[in-house]
């Protein structure tokens, strides 16, 4: 019996972060999502690394990259977090609440297409501002007609969704590139990713970006 207690005390941590501060995954595809973002962003990081993701959404992808080790904060416009044991802190859209240099890596996960063409860049920038070394972005790139169309729909549904009159706007990959370089970015990785590398039933071009903050 004493052996039973003192296991069942052993175990209490663990099943209390089980039912209380585990993320809670939508569903199977969308954890397979975040483990694959996670996995493009990790070859980048040390063990140790801190990780700020802006527009983090549900913070998934930022509680994987922390299973294996990452410091990670999350951050964005609202509260929609399933994520409990994540640190996070609302930021107005603009400007980043951190200090300079600050975290390793900051990532944008499909957060760009959303930020109007005439705010981008400035948002880039506080995003630069904030690391001491990358940044990480994955964004859906339409490459032919079908893709436009389907950001386009995407892009209405979402600014609907948050009751916003907002511009936005999806870019090529070149054109992304050529936004990168003109804010001083170093593009150290451009990854052309399968249209099926997320939900089966959204088909689209994206990319990811790896990108070396000057010193």
């Amino acid at each position: 019996m004493d052996a039973a207690r003192a296991s069942c005390r052993r175990l209490a941590p663990t099943l209390l972060y089980a039912v209380c501060m585990a993320p809670r995954y939508a569903s199977r595809i969308v954890r397979r999502e975040a483990r694959h973002a996670a996995g493009l962003a990790a070859p980048f990081l040390s063990p140790s690394a801190t990780v700020l993701d802006v527009g983090c959404g549900e913070g998934y992808v930022g509680a994987e990259l922390a299973e294996l080790g990452a410091t990670v904060m999350l951050t964005d416009i609202v509260d929609v977090r399933r994520c409990p044991s994540l640190p996070f802190q609302l930021y107005d859209g603009r400007h980043l609440p951190y200090a300079t240099h600050a975290f390793d890596m900051v990532m944008l996960n499909f957060v760009l297409h959303h930020v109007p063409n005439e705010d981008k860049a400035a948002l880039l920038g506080e995003a630069a501002r904030v690391s001491r070394r990358w940044l990480f972005i994955l964004e859906d790139t339409p490459r032919n007609a079908l893709d436009r169309l389907m950001g386009d729909r995407h892009g209405r549904r979402f600014r609907a969704k948050i009751g916003s009159s907002a511009s936005f706007g999806f870019l090529t990959s070149g054109e992304w590139e050529w936004l990168f370089r003109g804010l001083g970015l170093v593009i150290r990785n451009v990854r052309a990713l399968g249209r099926f590398c997320r939900a089966p039933w959204q088909p689209y071009a994206r990319s990811a970006f790896v990108l070396e903050v000057p010193a």
